[in-house]
């Protein structure tokens, strides 16, 4: 199974998760531009208005004046620059708003026009529960880092990463039922007997997209630009200076971009593994696409992180990296769903 027919109900999906999959990138330019903190206050409705005159730009740019991250690290910072920063921040929520009406407006519409699978209005209504609580979340992770800090908490920003990719693996699943109730499609008969190995690389895979988030919140990339090793060494030092230990994991940069490498590996040798398993046996052609397109974008994603880490992190570099790791969880939750029952 790849697709089926697809009718209104399955396009309206795949809109969704589109939209889902371009703000986790707008999140990801927001987060790299340290564009994040520009905007101090959360107005779900008046906040969707753009400043068009001057004295609203300068009204904007004296709240941002009030916060730690212009006052300890951008207090050289022009209007200009400042209109640059707002903007990201401003799309983002802006995006998020426009996704709520992706959800909220088809979803009614095809229910006066009796166009939806109730056999799915479960996933449905749990799709836009976890779209509000993203919203509430992403306030929660702003308003971490407009007193005490410079930067938002990277707890709270891999929680809000969390969701994002929880939704879009939750409108894929739903997807893939959807065209399975409609076009009566049998599971994928080689994925099935594999169904736990694909459980556990699904997980594995969802656990390293939200480690990134804490190597990004706390720019734990930044501080070593050699590989396999880390300045000549095999293991960082400075790695366990934390007490108590967890704390290691969660906020000391040294061990947050070691663990984060060395999870690689680990999910390198299982992929391994799982196409050992899989080649061992006859397979349909329509398995052997997928596989090979897991294998590809893995291996790109390595090849991505390795040039990240040459080059210091260029911003364009960073986005495709966060670009290739959604397309990576797609098609690991698409393997992962037509192989279940």
């Amino acid at each position: 199974m790849l697709f089926g027919k697809i009718n209104i109900f399955s396009i309206w999906l795949i809109i969704l998760g589109i939209a889902v999959s371009f703000i986790i990138l707008i999140g990801g330019y927001t987060r790299i531009s340290d564009s994040g903190l520009s905007i101090t206050e959360w107005l779900p409705l008046k906040g969707i208005f753009y400043p068009m005159t001057d004295s609203a730009w300068l009204i904007e740019f004296e709240k941002y004046k009030q916060i730690d991250e212009f006052m300890l690290v951008n207090s050289a910072m022009t209007l200009s620059e400042f209109k640059h920063i707002y903007f990201w921040e401003w799309f983002h929520r802006a995006f998020a708003r426009l996704i709520g009406i992706i959800y909220i407006l088809p979803f009614f519409i095809l229910i006066v026009f009796r166009k939806v699978n109730y056999q799915l209005i479960s996933n449905i209504i749990w799709i836009g529960v976890f779209l509000m609580i993203q919203s509430i979340v992403g306030w929660y992770m702003v308003k971490s880092g407009l007193s005490g800090r410079i930067d938002v908490s990277q707890y709270r920003l891999s929680a809000h990463l969390a969701i994002a990719f929880f939704i879009l693996g939750t409108i894929v699943l739903t997807f893939i039922r959807e065209q399975r109730i409609t076009n009566n499609i049998n599971k994928n008969t080689d994925l099935s007997t594999r169904s736990r190995l694909l459980t556990i690389l699904l997980f594995l895979i969802f656990f390293q997209i939200l480690y990134g988030a804490f190597v990004s919140g706390t720019d734990a990339g930044l501080i070593f630009n050699t590989w396999p090793d880390f300045n000549g060494r095999i293991i960082p030092g400075k790695i366990e200076v934390l007490t108590p230990y967890y704390l290691n994991i969660f906020e000391n940069k040294n061990f947050i971009i070691f663990f984060h490498r060395t999870f690689a590996f680990i999910l390198l040798f299982y992929l391994i593994y799982l196409n050992i398993d899989f080649f061992k046996k006859k397979f349909l052609y329509k398995t052997l696409i997928l596989f090979f397109l897991l294998d590809f974008l893995f291996i790109l994603q390595i090849l991505i992180g390795i040039a990240m880490t040459y080059l210091n992190i260029p911003w364009f570099l960073a986005l495709v990296h966060q670009g290739n790791s959604i397309i990576l969880f797609l098609v690991s939750v698409y393997m992962y769903g037509i192989s279940r029952t």
